[in-house]
């Protein structure tokens, strides 16, 4: 709970009273008034009539005596009351005092509107004849008052004003979280009752362990002096001393306790004990007996925290109205001295009648580096409930879950995300461009036909839609004229009814390939209804001799195979398969025969022979084919797009894939100054990558000499208009927003006649890419950091509320620094996503951790 302190000074001299006030960073008010005789008077004829009131104290009657008197005591004592209070009032309503009350007035005003916040007044009193004054009752304005509504916002504490020790560390934590510690005395017990103090005490069961002692007839006085001596002192500790009984004030020995019908302890013949119990971690204590202000100032002067005790001679029954009360509110986790107001409020407001100005009794003494004490929930159950949301917490959390299972924003926080890696790869020179000082080589090649090809070929769409297969047929063979040895074609060949001609010279194209040993796998759309199967025509390729790979993909992600490739199989998944399996040594390994000595259906053959590799991983080829056969689709990804790992577009595209122009391939057109073919160009290096018109040293004038032996060549739409397959356009894709980073880094020319497009080409390239590379970035739902995040920043949150005040400054120096955090989160996480290939969200998370790490409890 938190609070603002103020310290005041109360200094009586000769006929006048200093009231010094100060407050945080050396603030401080001085003012003198005069001290009224008649207030000395007015407070002796309010406790005589107190005294002759009440006949069962729990402390020695003064000798005076009662007064003899004809007119009801109660009424007496409530005249005697009002004539009291008021005299108090005006003295404290001078105006000397009213920059005092209003600076008071005006912290607990700001402070009103959130209830556990408190204006804590420590007062500190040079003489006897102050600190006996009720300042409990000082109404410091119209508005603010300090009297014993549960709403009211101003304590009043006394501090002794000797103090010999401190507080060590240790003791300023305030609050406990394992069952409390109390050590309860129960003194002479003559004209008393302490049955319902044992309820109350009783009431803490569940939440403290408590111990008894006390004296009981037969029993040896000296030796219950000895027990209660040495329990103090007890090594285990207490959190709690507990005294009932008749007590009263000495001059000499700081109070005496009343343990025996014949036998007493002054609180400096145990000072030793007391000070070792404190030592120890006692951290309150409580007098429920008669005149403790000289036993409060005592122990406060020795180090202990906090003490309740009776400024008066206090009523049997009244002190047991009042423990019951006091007990009730600390096993609600009250702190001790809401608990006091508590118990204070209910004797002025249920008990007035029956026993008036008993609220005016007891008051709590504090040592003024201490944090009030209270209980603290112990057990599950209580721990569950202060982890639940509030109301607040609870609306916030549903929105952003709600927005984290939005697909739209998923893709565009995705998007966002891997551009934002994009700029830290560039920045870091994190782009993998040398390996052992050597080019970075990727095997796969993307084969465009693009609007050039189409227009310096002269090539004719059929039906204004579908690919001449004769023009496939020129680039394959073109392709295995190149020592080709994967070749994979992203389109749909069906169409053979339309192109007769061109079908059979693509089919001889095909069988030609197959003999010179060309694996080749075909685009195709492997629905479960075989109604919607889409895949390449029986008169232009046989599956017992090539292979088929779905094409579907989920945009952004990396499609991996399920249940074995029996029923669908990516389409790059096979490609990169294929690249694996074409040395002669694999495939002997694995029993496969070559594709044109295949009688049965060649995938089957290829993937049942991967799921055996694991059995002879001795070859770095068998290592990776044994990857290959463990990379599966997260069960979960089939309902949603969780932990089904991502197309890393944060790589720039030429360190993915090389691109080639059908046209330039077949000779009929020049190379621009495009990026450059691994291994046949020289390679842009670090030094000038990202330089704006950075060129190649050498281009080649033909792609007569080119060698694509150990490549993946992917022949592909390079973005004209018409590609797709159902519908016009369905193959050019918007620009990922990384991509389109890397393009205008690099300050080429689009490709695709200035239009921003990414094709199916590029994305499975991209995806073949990581297969082959084991590239694959895992990640993180947002949904589940969400949780996460909404756990940490309520942890965050109550350490914080539990902190106590000597330890504020860490948070109030770090908690508005929301940017550093920030900063420093989003560095791990891009650095992260690089090291470790998992993709941390920012945003969502971040958001909600701050959300609820300053949420304040409702």
């Amino acid at each position: 709970m938190k609070s603002k302190i103020f310290h005041l000074k109360v200094i009586k001299i000769k006929s006048g009273c200093n009231f010094e006030l100060s407050w945080e960073n050396g603030k401080t008010i001085s003012a003198i008034v005069d001290y009224p005789q008649d207030l000395d008077q007015g407070y002796q004829d309010w406790k005589y009539a107190y005294i002759n009131c009440y006949r069962n104290l729990r402390g020695k009657v003064p000798k005076s005596g009662r007064i003899k008197v004809k007119k009801d005591p109660a009424a007496l004592l409530r005249e005697a009351e009002a004539r009291f209070l008021s005299l108090f009032d005006r003295w404290l309503r001078d105006g000397e005092l009213y920059e005092i009350r209003e600076e008071i007035a005006k912290a607990a005003t700001d402070s009103s509107i959130n209830r556990r916040y408190w204006v804590d007044i420590l007062l500190t009193c040079n003489c006897h004849e102050l600190t006996c004054l009720p300042w409990e009752a000082w109404e410091i304005s119209t508005t603010t008052k300090t009297n014993l509504s549960r709403f009211g916002t101003i304590r009043i504490a006394r501090v002794s004003k000797n103090i010999h020790a401190g507080i060590s560390h240790n003791k300023i934590i305030p609050s406990i979280r394992r069952p409390a510690r109390v050590l309860a005395i129960l003194g002479d017990e003559k004209g008393l009752d302490f049955k319902e103090d044992r309820k109350a005490l009783a009431h803490l069961s569940k939440l403290a362990e408590i111990k008894f002692i006390g004296w009981q007839p037969g029993k040896d006085s000296t030796s219950l002096k000895q027990e209660i001596v040495k329990e103090i002192a007890n090594p285990r500790g207490w959190d709690i001393l507990f005294f009932a009984g008749h007590s009263n004030e000495t001059a000499l020995t700081g109070g005496e306790l009343h343990i025996a019908p014949d036998a007493s302890l002054g609180l400096k013949d145990i000072q030793q004990s007391l000070q070792q119990g404190i030592a120890n971690g006692l951290k309150f204590a409580i007098f429920n007996s008669c005149d403790g202000i000289s036993i409060a100032e005592f122990l406060i002067a020795l180090g202990l925290p906090q003490v309740a005790v009776m400024a008066e001679p206090i009523h049997n029954q009244v002190a047991q109205v009042f423990i019951v009360q006091f007990l009730n509110s600390l096993a609600e986790y009250k702190d001790v001295h809401e608990a006091l107001r508590d118990a204070c409020a209910y004797l002025k407001d249920q008990q007035n009648l029956t026993y008036p100005s008993a609220y005016l009794i007891p008051t709590l003494f504090r040592h003024p580096q201490s944090v009030l004490f209270r209980l603290e929930p112990i057990g599950l159950g209580h721990s569950l409930r202060n982890w639940l949301p509030t109301k607040k917490e609870a609306l916030w959390l549903s929105a952003w879950l709600t927005i984290s299972l939005i697909p739209p924003l998923q893709d565009l926080l995705l998007e966002s995300r891997l551009l934002l890696q994009a700029g830290y790869r560039q920045v870091t020179q994190q782009v993998e461009w040398q390996t052992n000082s050597s080019p970075v080589q990727s095997p796969v090649r993307l084969v465009q036909i693009d609007n050039k090809s189409l227009k310096q070929d002269n090539v004719k769409l059929v039906d204004d839609r579908y690919m001449d297969y004769g023009y496939l047929a020129s680039i394959l063979d073109k392709l295995v004229a190149s020592n080709a040895q994967i070749i994979g074609f992203d389109y749909i060949l069906d169409q053979d009814q339309k192109q007769p001609d061109n079908s059979k010279q693509l089919q001889q194209s095909v069988t030609e390939a197959i003999n010179s040993n060309t694996w080749l796998v075909w685009a195709a759309i492997e629905a479960h209804d075989p109604a919607d199967y889409q895949g390449v025509s029986d008169k232009i390729a046989n599956l017992n001799q090539t292979m088929e790979g779905d094409i579907t993909t989920y945009d952004g992600y990396v499609e991996s195979p399920s249940n074995n490739c029996d029923q669908s199989c990516p389409f790059s998944y096979l490609l990169v398969l294929s690249y694996c399996l074409q040395d002669q040594d694999s495939q002997l390994a694995m029993g496969l025969p070559e594709p044109k000595n295949s009688n049965q259906d060649f995938r089957t053959s290829v993937v049942d022979g991967v799921n055996g590799a694991h059995t002879q991983a001795h070859t770095q080829a068998h290592t990776q084919l044994a990857w290959l056969g463990r990379v599966k689709r997260p069960a979960i990804a089939y309902f949603l797009q969780w932990f089904q790992p991502i197309i890393d577009y944060s790589l720039p595209p030429e360190q993915v894939y090389q691109r080639i122009s059908a046209c330039e391939l077949l000779g009929s057109c020049s190379s621009p100054l495009n990026p450059p073919i691994l291994g046949y160009f020289d390679i842009i290096t670090p030094q000038n990558w990202g330089v704006r018109g950075a060129k190649p040293t050498k281009l080649p004038k033909s792609y007569d000499s080119l060698d694509l032996n150990q490549t993946i060549v992917i022949v592909a739409s390079g973005g004209y208009k018409e590609a797709g397959i159902d519908q016009e356009g369905q193959d050019n894709n918007l620009l990922p927003l990384p991509v389109a980073f890397w393009r205008s880094s690099q300050g080429w020319q689009d490709w695709f006649d200035g239009k921003s497009s990414f094709t199916g080409g590029e994305a499975h390239s991209y995806i073949a890419h990581h297969l082959f590379y084991q590239h694959l970035v895992i990640p993180i739902p947002n949904t589940l950091m969400i949780l996460l995040t909404a756990v940490l920043g309520k942890k965050f949150r109550l350490i914080k509320q539990d902190d106590p005040e000597q330890q504020q400054w860490w948070f109030s120096n770090l908690g508005n620094a929301w940017l550093i955090y920030w900063l420093v989160y989003c560095l791990v996480s891009l650095q992260v996503y690089i090291s470790l290939k998992v993709l941390l969200p920012t945003l969502m998370p971040l958001v909600v951790f701050s959300t609820y790490s300053n949420t304040p409890k409702q």
